[in-house]
């Protein structure tokens, strides 16, 4: 075997963006603008229909991909942290639990177990999604 010493060692800048495979193309733009607040961004002729989304400082970004054959957790996926689910850092967690609660959206929260509160949602296609603030 390799040893681990004699491989090039990967050197990672940050995150590209996030791709979402989504049925409901319509539904899941309401949500992520919506809810979560971001912005549509151009998107270039791409042979498969979807989106793109980006926050208001192009921090982050969201690709939306609308397929039939690629797996979907579905609307009645459990919002849990053990399962697959990507973290976001915003910069305060009250102004997202407010936004929550003023859109009556359902969100789960865990405490004292890192160094930040967690709070997840999950989009209508069953995707659970994390937000933490900087300690």
């Amino acid at each position: 075997p390799i040893s681990q010493k004699d491989l090039p060692s990967l050197v990672y800048l940050g995150s590209v963006h996030k791709g979402i495979p989504v049925r409901d193309l319509d539904r899941a733009v309401k949500f992520y603008t919506e809810v979560l607040g971001l912005k549509l961004l151009p998107r270039p002729n791409l042979p498969a229909p979807g989106a793109w989304l980006g926050d208001a400082d192009n921090t982050v970004q969201f690709h939306l991909i609308v397929t039939e054959k690629d797996y979907i957790p579905g609307p009645e996926a459990p919002m849990t942290p053990t399962g697959r689910h990507t973290a976001w850092m915003v910069k305060d967690l009250n102004v997202f639990r407010e936004r929550m609660k003023a859109l009556g959206v359902e969100y789960r929260e865990l405490k004292g177990i890192i160094s930040s509160d967690q709070l997840f949602v999950k989009d209508p296609e069953g995707h659970t999604w994390e937000f933490q603030e900087p300690k």
